[in-house]
């Protein structure tokens, strides 16, 4: 269409301009022709170049138009208002939602001892809302998982009972304050993650303990120490004396290079009425009245973790050893049965698609070191000595592959010696 424009413009003006030399008298010379028809071409392009900033804002008024409206289709998608403020309930403001699903395989092969080998299937299902306010200083969330007893340490459900349907239990129902106005302070209640500093020496990874408990960090440039305190409730009988725990823990985060942290902590459990108030005794000893036979768990746990790159993989290794100064055992073979330690090393991390690790762990867990219910399940509980290794891939960011073998056996009792070993193969897909 411009150039149409352009071409009568043209037209016209040598129109004129013929006319202009066919009545000029006397005709002009060849330099005033030349002159005249400079001074055209000149008006020529001037006309050009309006008529290219007419197309051009006539350009941009289209797309300006056509801007508004997908920032409309935009928003309506996103179900927002025309001014951006969402239409949605404002209790939906900062809840985030996720979980994941575990497949695995799981085979069991006992030496020694009238227990058969098994092959299992089992899944791991969990799921949950997290919700924040206050510019993210208060934070309640739960999540629910699956599991085939209420166990404290597996959310495993095995392929079982005729195709029965599957329980779903409470697994995490928690709240937490981290106030600005004192900054480093949190406290948490409920069922909550394990806020402690440990290791599986201790604590299964399935385990989430319920009560309250108090931290405070402060961090000085690259050295942040910490200490927090906590109450929790392992048993409740009304009018008999409750089985609880209290525990201290103080520590440090240190961060000795650019690529080198070092954290420490030093914990003291104390348990109060555990002999008699168990779910699984799980490799502690038992004596005749069915009572854990350490009598009481007043343990102290000392922790250290390190992590540091080599050979540019990132790599965290640890040391973990625990003491039960409360053990009164004096029975034959576990007599000061009091000690335990584990230390480990991982290569890599898994967290987008084409990364890997792989580790390994070694871990003596005498009989009344720690309480066999709590510590990890499927090293075996306590009275357990071995090795594990275990390497995972990440097929894509969200979706894994990995597979674990662990060789075990007692460290005293009956069946000392005699080795169990476990292979797991898992897919797991985190959403």
């Amino acid at each position: 269409m411009r150039n149409n424009v352009v071409r009568i413009v043209v037209g016209v003006l040598l129109l004129c301009m013929v006319t202009a030399i066919a009545r000029s008298d006397p005709p002009p010379d060849s330099q005033d022709i030349q002159t005249t028809i400079k001074a055209l071409k000149t008006r020529i392009k001037d006309q050009e170049h309006r008529l290219a900033e007419l197309e051009s804002q006539q350009d941009q008024q289209h797309l300006e138009r056509a801007r508004r409206e997908a920032i409309r289709e935009v928003l309506k998608e996103m179900n927002l208002n025309a001014d951006g403020h969402s239409s949605t309930p404002k209790w939906l403001d900062n809840l985030k939602f996720s979980g994941d699903l575990r497949l695995r395989y799981q085979g069991e092969c006992f030496s020694g001892r009238n227990r058969k080998t098994r092959n299992r299937a089992r899944f791991r299902l969990r799921f949950g809302f997290k919700k924040t306010w206050l510019d993210k200083q208060m934070e309640v969330g739960f999540r629910l998982a699956s599991g085939s007893n209420n166990n404290p340490t597996s959310t495993n459900q095995t392929f079982d009972g005729s195709f029965s349907e599957k329980n779903v239990w409470i697994d995490l129902a928690y709240a937490k304050y981290s106030p600005k106005w004192l900054k480093g302070f949190t406290i948490i209640g409920g069922k909550m993650k394990k806020p402690m500093v440990h290791t599986d020496l201790v604590w299964d990874s399935d385990v989430n303990p319920e009560g309250v408990w108090g931290q405070y960090k402060h961090k000085m440039g690259g050295f942040e120490p910490f200490a927090g305190a906590g109450y929790f409730v392992v048993e409740e009988h009304g009018g008999d004396h409750d089985a609880i725990l209290v525990a201290y823990q103080a520590g440090f985060n240190w961060k000795l290079a650019k690529d080198i942290k070092w954290t420490c902590a030093a914990t003291f459990y104390d348990y109060d009425h555990i002999d008699n108030n168990y779910i699984d005794a799980n490799g502690n000893n038992i004596n005749a009245d069915g009572d854990l036979a350490a009598g009481q768990f007043h343990m102290f746990n000392l922790t250290n973790k390190v992590g540091f790159k080599a050979f540019g993989l990132p790599m965290s290794t640890y040391f973990d050893w625990v003491h039960n100064c409360g053990d009164s055992d004096r029975a034959e073979n576990y007599d000061s049965q009091s000690n335990g330690y584990a230390i480990g090393l991982k290569v890599g991390k898994n967290k987008k698609k084409g990364d890997w690790s792989a580790g390994y762990k070694y871990a003596y867990i005498e009989a009344n070191c720690v309480p066999g219910e709590f510590n990890d399940s499927d090293f075996g509980g306590a009275n357990r000595k071995g090795h594990t290794w275990g390497a995972k891939y990440n097929l894509t960011d969200s979706l894994t592959i990995g597979g674990k073998v662990l060789w075990t056996e007692s460290v005293t009792g009956d069946n000392q010696n005699e080795r169990d070993t476990t292979v797991q193969a898992d897919l797991v897909w985190k959403f």
